[in-house]
C-alpha cells in the first residue's frame, strides 16, 4: 500500500528539475524541459523522451544534458546506463545523469563512470540517516512596530458645583453618564473626546490647558455622597506624547526532506521542503 506521503514519479521527475535548475541557475545552466513531453529527435529520425534535459551554452555551442528518473525501489540496472548512452549518442546530447531512489547496482556503477554518465542518488531521508528531521537556521525576520500615542492627561474637572482633581476619581468619570433634567443620558466620555482633540489641534503639551464646555442645561451626576449637579464643564489638562514601539524578532528554520548523494563526484546535498538546498560535509 503505498504511503499517503509518499512522492510518485512525476513528483520525484518535478523536484529533479527543480534542483539542477536551482543548482546551475549561477552557472547558466537551464531546464530545457522535463516530463512526459520532454522529447528530442535522433539522427535515426526516432523520438526519444527525456525525463529532464538541461542546456548551457558553452561559447557558440549549446551543450545538453539528459536526465533519467528513476523512483523505484529496487536498484538501477546497468541496462538503464545503457540505454541512456544509446539516446545521448542518437541524440547527440553532450552529457547524461541518472537520478534515482534505491541506489546503483555495482555493475550499473563501473559500467556509468565507464561511458561518463554520472549517478546520483536522491531519496528521502529515513530514521536510519544522521540528516532525518535535522533543522537548519536560514535566517531571521525582524519586524518593527511603530507605535505612537498621543494621550490627554486631565489634572482637574470643575462642574461649577464641585472641583475634581483625585487621579482615581478622573479616572472614573471617563465612564460616567451624566443625566439631564428629562432623565436622558449623556456620557462624560464625549467631554472627554472633545477636549483630546482640542488639545491636538491647538499642540499645547506642555502647559496645562483648560478648556470650558457651556451648558444649555443643567445635567446631574450620582456620586456616592449624593447627587452633584453640574452648571458647566471645564477640563484642564496636557496633551502626552508616548513611545511605545518595539522590535520583534523570529528565527526561521526549515527541517531536511530529501537527500541528494552525487556518486562520483563526491558531493552530498539535502533539500528541504521549501526548495532550500545545502551542501553537506563529505564523510569521506
Amino acid at each position: 500500500m503505498t504511503n499517503a506521503n509518499e512522492l510518485n514519479w512525476k513528483e520525484y521527475e518535478a523536484i529533479t528539475q527543480y534542483i539542477y535548475g536551482a543548482l546551475g541557475a549561477g552557472d547558466g545552466v537551464k531546464v530545457k524541459g522535463y516530463g512526459h513531453n520532454c522529447k528530442v529527435k535522433g539522427r535515426s529520425g526516432v523520438e526519444h523522451q527525456i525525463d529532464v534535459l538541461t542546456e548551457q551554452v558553452d561559447g557558440k555551442r549549446i551543450l545538453l544534458t539528459a536526465i533519467e528518473c528513476k523512483y523505484a525501489k529496487k536498484k538501477v540496472t546497468k541496462d538503464v546506463v545503457m540505454k541512456l548512452s544509446k539516446v545521448m549518442e542518437d541524440s547527440q546530447i553532450d552529457c547524461g545523469i541518472i537520478v534515482c531512489k534505491a541506489g546503483f547496482t555495482m555493475d550499473t556503477q563501473t559500467f556509468a563512470e565507464h561511458v561518463g554518465i554520472k549517478l546520483v542518488e536522491l531519496r528521502e531521508a529515513g530514521k536510519s540517516d544522521e540528516e532525518y528531521k535535522k533543522t537548519m537556521e536560514i535566517g531571521t525576520v525582524v519586524f518593527n512596530f511603530d507605535i505612537r500615542h498621543t494621550r490627554p492627561k486631565i489634572t482637574r474637572i470643575d462642574f461649577g458645583t464641585r472641583t475634581i482633581e483625585h487621579r482615581d476619581q478622573i479616572r472614573v468619570m471617563s465612564s460616567i453618564n451624566l443625566r439631564n433634567s428629562h432623565g436622558d443620558w449623556i456620557s462624560f466620555g464625549k467631554f472627554v473626546s472633545a477636549f483630546s482633540k482640542e488639545l491636538q489641534k491647538r499642540e499645547e503639551s506642555t502647559q496645562p490647558t483648560t478648556i470650558d464646555f457651556p451648558l444649555n442645561f443643567k445635567l446631574y451626576c450620582e456620586f456616592p455622597e449624593g447627587r452633584m449637579g453640574a452648571d458647566w464643564i471645564s477640563i484642564t489638562g496636557i496633551l502626552t506624547h508616548s513611545d511605545e514601539s518595539f522590535k520583534k524578532s523570529f528565527r526561521l528554520t526549515d527541517q531536511v526532506w530529501m537527500i541528494m548523494n552525487e556518486l562520483f563526484d563526491q558531493r552530498k546535498l539535502t533539500l528541504s521542503k521549501s526548495g532550500l538546498i545545502w551542501n553537506l560535509p563529505s564523510t569521506s
